[in-house]
């Protein structure tokens, strides 16, 4: 009956275009994450880090996310045709391929720690998108990134606790601009996360401002961009470094369940 409910829901949804209106596949995908989302994510902090934790265990059970991921790989690609409906699907995109990726493979500490040097996570197989085989580096690099939109980097979500919030809705075409001004601004207010102020002037930011300094040249470089989100100061602010970034995923793990990572780990070692 709850699923029967999301599908009606979808067909019911506000729309903003005739366009969007008639893209029932796309309010279906969108409400389907959306019940997901209010399902298996809330607040949480670990680590003394606040995140929107996700319930891993449970999640991974649910028929839900494997239908998901069913219409993110049947929706058309040719229904993306403005900058900001691929901004806000690839993001989606992205965000529930990360969840899957580590609700497949629960439980787990990092999700980088399914890839190694020579072959990362970020380069495995992760789904299909649009039809085509894809993998989190791809949707990043060579599709996100290339859609000159550089907010994408407070919006992405590795599933890792210092990652930008994973938003509690999906991104939409029309309100696309305010959620990702939103995320910018929850992420910069969030102390050893976003940024930490060392002392009058001086601010340590996430490591993404510089891993990614060269996206923001196009709004000014990080300098300029960071300004309106910096607290008042006497003096003129000064980045002084780069804060630690925690890959630990965004989920709580339970003892039986840390002691399952260890025995594989163990096992892993022994056999080699």
């Amino acid at each position: 009956m709850k699923y029967l409910f999301i599908l009606v829901l979808a067909f019911l949804l506000p729309f903003s275009s005739a366009s969007s209106a008639q893209d029932s596949q796309l309010t279906q995908l969108n409400a389907l994450y959306q019940s997901l989302l209010d399902d298996y994510v809330a607040p949480g902090h670990k680590n003394d880090l606040p995140a929107n934790m996700v319930n891993f265990a449970e999640i991974r059970k649910d028929k839900r996310l494997n239908d998901l991921m069913t219409l993110l790989q049947d929706y058309p690609r040719k229904k993306l045709d403005t900058q900001a409906k691929q901004v806000a699907f690839y993001l989606n995109a992205y965000n529930i391929l990360s969840i899957t990726k580590v609700a497949d493979n629960w439980p787990l500490k990092r999700l980088k720690s399914l890839g190694n040097f020579f072959k990362p996570v970020w380069t495995h197989s992760a789904g299909k998108v649009c039809g085509k085989k894809m993998t989190l580096r791809i949707l990043e690099r060579d599709i996100l990134r290339k859609l000159d939109e550089p907010r994408i980097h407070f919006a992405l979500n590795c599933a890792s606790m210092s990652c930008p919030n994973l938003r509690l809705e999906p991104y939409q075409a029309d309100i696309l601009d305010q959620q990702l001004e939103d995320q910018i601004q929850k992420f910069m207010q969030q102390d050893g996360k976003g940024m930490l102020v060392k002392k009058q002037g001086q601010v340590k930011l996430s490591k993404i401002f510089e891993w990614f300094s060269d996206d923001f040249e196009s709004v000014g470089g990080v300098e300029t961009l960071i300004q309106a989100y910096l607290p008042e100061s006497s003096k003129s602010w000064e980045i002084v470094g780069y804060l630690n970034y925690d890959w630990d995923v965004t989920g709580h793990l339970t003892s039986a369940e840390k002691r399952k990572i260890k025995h594989r780990r163990n096992s892993t070692i022994f056999r080699h």
